[in-house]
């Protein structure tokens, strides 16, 4: 099999000729280390969006001070800022971290609201394909699809202030996930519509607990899990959060028939074995290699994907994977070779406990 059909027969209820390596493609930095892993047998997965969008009323301003960007929206609610701070290091390519939020007081919801209701999708199908075509059969690129509207709002917010606003400004709070809703509504023909099979619908990231959960996020995925179901979707639920025990049932409720970024212990409280025993032997289990682990050695690092391994000998529904940092994080030359010597031992590992 080559790396796509190798995914391919995972995703399918196929099984693999062996177990995929598939880290996602910004954790694994081209150059000659990527070139050696590729040769072993690792994959990539993309995750790219085929959507874009407009607000056709609102007037963006930018400016940069020092390393910090700014960006000021002009709505006829009134004005609103967000700001990024620039120059951080080896974390991603282009990327930045926030330094303020849109909503911190609550004249901003007026104009955060006209922002959300003002927005207009479009497809970029073209855009999508032409990554597919790039990446040919080396890896799988995964259409990003929205996730649940509660989600979306903790995007105006830092997370204090969003956990707060919901206690200070209950109507006003209301008002902007209703807004939301309406923008993922307009949104999701252009994903069923989409041309591409595998794609992600959201995350859980453990910032807000079961009860919210089922009240605000399952909602979502039982209205429109089926739908892309029925239009031949694979829909990836990125569940990264380390309290996922707490979570377990809630997870199979929502239907989504590929479980990413699941991290076990130590650094998740919920067990390969306790995970593929809740959720059944047709979903696929994606795990994001726990990389505290490579702190411990390559001999550790060999024998904890072994384990793995044999905990989930059977299904054919295991994909290995990177989701959270990979070496794109990394800063010194010691925790790159620490690194390094780790995924070496996943794909030694692999070879030696992983082929069916």
């Amino acid at each position: 099999m080559n790396l796509l059909e190798r995914i391919n027969a995972v995703l399918h209820g196929e099984r693999p000729d062996r177990v995929p390596y598939v880290p996602y493609d910004n954790l694994v930095p081209r150059g000659d280390f990527e070139r050696e892993l590729r040769n072993r047998g690792m994959a990539l997965c993309l995750r790219r969006g085929g959507i874009w969008s407009e607000m056709p009323d609102v007037g963006v301003e930018r400016k940069t001070e020092e390393d910090i960007s700014y960006a000021i929206y002009h709505t006829p609610k009134g004005s609103v800022r967000s700001a990024w701070r620039t120059h951080v290091g080896r974390i991603s390519d282009g990327e930045s971290i926030e330094a303020e939020w849109l909503i911190k007081d609550v004249a901003d919801f007026e104009p955060a609201i006209f922002m959300v209701e003002n927005t207009v999708h479009h497809s970029d199908y073209d855009g999508f394909l032409a990554h597919v075509r790039d990446v040919g059969t080396d890896g799988i690129v995964r259409f990003e699809g929205p996730g649940p509207p509660y989600d979306a709002t903790d995007y105006y917010f830092s997370l204090a202030d969003w956990a707060q606003a919901q206690h200070d400004w209950p109507a006003e709070f209301g008002r902007l996930l209703a807004a939301l809703e309406k923008r993922i509504e307009r949104m999701m023909p252009l994903v069923v519509d989409a041309p591409a099979e595998f794609v992600s619908v959201g995350d859980l990231s453990g910032i807000y607990g079961p009860t919210q959960y089922e009240e605000y996020a399952l909602p979502f995925y039982e209205q429109y899990v089926p739908a892309l179901k029925a239009a031949g979707k694979i829909p990836s639920l990125h569940a990264h959060n380390s309290n996922l025990t707490a979570f377990v049932d809630l997870v199979k409720r929502t239907g989504v028939p590929v479980i990413e970024a699941f991290t076990p212990p130590p650094v998740g409280d919920l067990s390969l074995a306790d995970a593929r025993k809740a959720w059944g032997p047709e979903v696929v289990i994606w795990v994001n290699f726990p990389e505290t682990i490579f702190l411990l050695g390559k001999q550790e690092t060999y024998d904890y994907t072994a384990g793995l391994l044999k905990e989930d000998a059977v299904s054919g529904r295991l994909v290995i994977g990177m989701t959270e940092m990979g070496s794109y994080g990394i800063t010194d030359d010691e925790s790159e070779r620490v690194f390094k010597e780790g995924m070496r031992a996943i794909m030694d590992a692999i070879d030696d406990h992983g082929v069916y």
